[in-house]
């Protein structure tokens, strides 16, 4: 098992892009061969899932971008773009054509031929997927409590992991769709089973996809830090001897894993200006070490003539 430092964003939508890609030439197959419109369906999640994927990546990439004059601070906030656009590819694509050919279906049952196929093929994509999922499930979680893992999806900074996470969810859950509603046809005869399962399929992504939509908003108007990040923040700060009080902490998310930090401090006693700027080199350098996603600090110090 890796360890959790080693689980960073870009494998976790590596990993994605890779199982997408094999669901898509698994599902491409048996669909042809089937017939099933619940492989139909899969087929569509997994295009959605590597066009999503695909997008997550050159956003990551995008956001590595260095600063410059036009952008001080980086592009990083270049991932919640592509963040938002493959939450809308979801939607329309996959959900959307998912419950139409299901409900297509549904008015006119089909048999499904290999039926044992299906099942192998879904079988594979429910591990495959589920792994992908684990990664971003871990990332999110941390060493945190495992029961805490839905408050900390709808509170993490981690965009392009949380995108994955929901990406890798869909392919589990769609694959786990399919073999109950495969599964049901099998042991009842009851052709419709197979276009409910595809309906189930689409309504379940586009309920994903709208919980995603609606967090990216909050990243892109500029979002704070996590309660729990700014709170380790003014610790790390007040650690210091001549830090007496923090007077004023903002942070806002600017993409990626990064952050910028606006700090006001309350020294102790007077400092010369070396006294100053030593002391605030050093608050700066344990903020970038100890709290990784930290990308810019802006510091000022308060004294007693100050206040």
């Amino acid at each position: 098992m890796p360890k959790l430092k080693k689980i960073t964003a870009k494998r976790v939508v590596l990993t994605s892009i890779l199982v997408d890609a094999s669901d898509v030439v698994l599902n491409t197959a048996v669909a042809i061969l089937t017939g099933s419109v619940v492989m139909l369906a899969q087929l569509l999640e997994g295009v959605s899932d590597l066009l999503s994927s695909s997008l997550l990546y050159l956003g990551l990439r995008s956001s590595e971008a260095q600063p410059s004059r036009r952008h001080p601070f980086g592009r990083g906030k270049e991932i919640y773009f592509w963040s938002l656009i493959s939450a809308f590819v979801m939607a329309t694509l996959a959900a959307g054509l998912s419950f139409y050919f299901g409900y297509q279906r549904f008015l006119n049952p089909k048999p499904v031929e290999n039926i044992y196929l299906t099942f192998a093929v879904l079988s594979l994509g429910l591990v495959f997927n589920g792994y992908a999922f684990s990664l971003s499930f871990r990332r999110i979680l941390g060493k945190r409590d495992v029961r805490k893992i839905f408050a900390l999806f709808f509170r993490t900074h981690l965009v392009a992991t949380k995108n994955a996470f929901v990406l890798d969810l869909m392919g589990t859950v769609a694959s786990l769709i399919g073999l109950i509603s495969l599964g049901l046809y099998q042991a009842t005869g009851i052709l419709h089973f197979d276009a409910v399962g595809a309906m189930a399929i689409g309504v379940v992504l586009a309920f994903l996809a709208a919980t995603l939509i609606a967090g990216i908003k909050n990243f892109i108007v500029g979002r704070s830090a996590p309660p729990e990040v700014e709170e380790e923040i003014r610790k790390i700060v007040l650690e210091e001897p001549e830090v007496e009080e923090v007077l004023d902490l903002k942070t806002m998310l600017v993409g990626g894993d990064s952050m910028l930090v606006n700090l006001e401090v309350h020294v102790m006693g007077s400092l010369t200006v070396d006294e100053a700027e030593v002391l605030i080199d050093r608050i700066k350098e344990r903020l970038v070490k100890e709290v990784e996603t930290i990308q810019h600090v802006q510091i000022e110090l308060e004294t007693p003539d100050k206040l």
